[in-house]
């Protein structure tokens, strides 16, 4: 499934507990979300967005992972937008993350 934030396509969700990016992999800029609400009209709140460094990073062992939790009836994941490193650099990545959180004011902002 994909979500729309701003005008990044984002992929997922992906679980936190198992989610990561390598090295060697294409870094990301990723959001938590958390959906809620019935099957036939989901709500989608913005918990956390932050880009992962050229070294790679496991979502579990995130510094913010503790806050990444869900309130009643929702499910809580990970979404990546891949920002390849020809097309974006760290700070790019930085960048996109610190516009998207102005947007949605995580952990608060609804899609």
């Amino acid at each position: 499934m994909s979500l729309k934030l701003a005008t990044y396509l984002f992929t997922g969700p992906f679980p936190i507990a198992t989610a990561e990016i390598r090295a060697n992999q294409v870094p990301v800029v990723f959001a938590i979300v958390a959906k809620g609400g019935p099957s036939w009209a989901p709500v989608f709140r913005v918990i956390d967005v932050g880009a992962s460094p050229d070294e790679g990073m496991r979502f579990a062992d995130h510094q913010r992972s503790k806050d990444w939790t869900p309130q009643a009836g929702e499910t809580v994941g990970v979404y990546l937008f891949y920002a390849a490193r020809s097309e974006h650099t760290a700070a790019d990545r930085e960048r996109i993350a610190e516009a998207l959180r102005r947007k949605y004011d995580p952990p608060r902002g609804l899609v």
